[in-house]
């Protein structure tokens, strides 16, 4: 018995000390590193970054911007520096919430 229960003890433990945490923060376009913004000037011309955000996990920062160019977002993702890590799927722009019917003509 004593030895399922120091098993148990050590397994949660375990579970504790390697879960991952992921903290995920919204940030204004001028909060990403200066590279990261002439990345995006040079590689996506006319584009415009709409969203933007730091991720840390283990330990690791990585930014991401999601830029519109031409009606189309992409979003790309860098490291600490700046430096261009990939492109990821962007969110799916979402629609504004209203009446499903068009509302009634004003009065005259």
């Amino acid at each position: 018995m004593k030895k399922i229960m120091l098993f148990m003890i050590a397994a949660i433990f375990s579970v504790a000390t390697f879960a991952q945490e992921k903290k995920m923060t919204e940030l204004k376009t001028d909060q990403l590193p200066k590279e990261t913004t002439k990345w995006v000037t040079q590689n996506a011309p006319g584009g415009t970054i709409v969203r933007a955000g730091k991720i840390e996990e283990n330990n690791v920062v990585t930014y991401v911007a999601v830029v519109e160019t031409k009606g189309q977002k992409h979003g790309y993702q860098f490291d600490k520096d700046g430096k261009f890590l990939g492109k990821f799927q962007a969110p799916p722009a979402t629609k504004a919430k209203g009446p499903k019917t068009a509302p009634p003509a004003p009065k005259k």
